[in-house]
């Protein structure tokens, strides 16, 4: 309920962005709005930090990112877990997991198709619940292997929903790490859906720069009957590089489009 308040509903969908993606930069927000220039993303965003339902913090004396509050949360009703801090390792996982949603729906807008997303924040919320912070962290560290980094929800021309298990690799984990996820995989993906999954998935798909993680995920599949349902991608370049021209959707004028309303 945005009456009597001085938030409009542009706010409600930063708050709900920067809540689902855990944590993100200007630069991503003016992308996933079409924002024209920079300028307005901080403008509004000082508002919102303002306001105690976003705070800003730099990671690495470089890098600025934006995170949502308990008061934002309580605000949009958005059913996430809220981080309480960014370390160097979660900000660059997080960040890139943004870029790979970024990216996924751009090209989906530009080839017609419909593309959605859950994040592991949203899922996570959903498979361990309320509770307080030690009993969840224990949960969570019971069950953190069989929860994804995302879901991605393909939808193609003829109305089939493919949805897609997404893990981001920025480290090589122990080969044992990889075997029981395997054998997780083996199970929905010749089953269906099992008891504590939200989801049926149709295939695995994993994003890795690093030829040791390709390595080490590409034998792991080779003694699964469902190998073929399992691939590993590099990051595209688009997003290593920062070429978001090359996949930002057009508008019938031939330029970029853009979604111009006023603060």
């Amino acid at each position: 309920m945005l009456k009597y308040t001085s938030l409009k509903e542009k706010d409600i969908e930063y708050l709900t962005f920067i809540l689902r993606n855990g944590m993100v930069t200007a630069k991503q927000i003016m992308l996933k709005f079409r924002e024209p220039n920079i300028h307005r993303v901080y403008r509004r965003l000082r508002k919102l930090e303002e306001k105690k339902y976003v705070r800003h913090e730099r990671i690495a004396h470089k890098v600025g990112v934006y995170l949502g509050t308990l008061e934002a949360r309580k605000l949009t009703n958005v059913s996430v877990t809220v981080p309480t801090k960014a370390s160097v390792y979660t900000m660059q996982h997080d960040l890139l997991l943004t870029d790979l949603v970024l990216y996924y729906e751009f090209q989906a807008e530009n080839q017609g198709v419909e593309f959605k997303y859950r994040t592991e924040r949203e899922i996570r919320h959903s498979m361990i619940g309320e509770g307080d912070n030690q009993t969840k962290l224990k949960v969570y560290n019971a069950k953190r292997d069989r929860i994804p980094d995302a879901v991605f929800f393909f939808k193609a021309l003829d109305g089939r929903v493919t949805t897609t298990w997404v893990e981001l690799e920025l480290n090589k984990k122990e080969r044992k790490r990889y075997d029981e996820k395997f054998k997780l995989f083996e199970a929905f993906l010749s089953d269906g859906r099992i008891t504590d999954q939200p989801y049926s998935y149709d295939q695995v798909m994993y994003f890795a720069d690093d030829i040791k993680i390709h390595n080490v995920i590409n034998e792991a599949k080779e003694r699964m009957i469902n190998a073929n349902k399992i691939t590993i991608r590099k990051i595209p370049p688009v997003i290593i590089n920062e070429r978001w021209e090359e996949v930002m959707p057009r508008g019938s004028d031939g330029e970029t489009s853009r979604t111009d309303t006023a603060d």
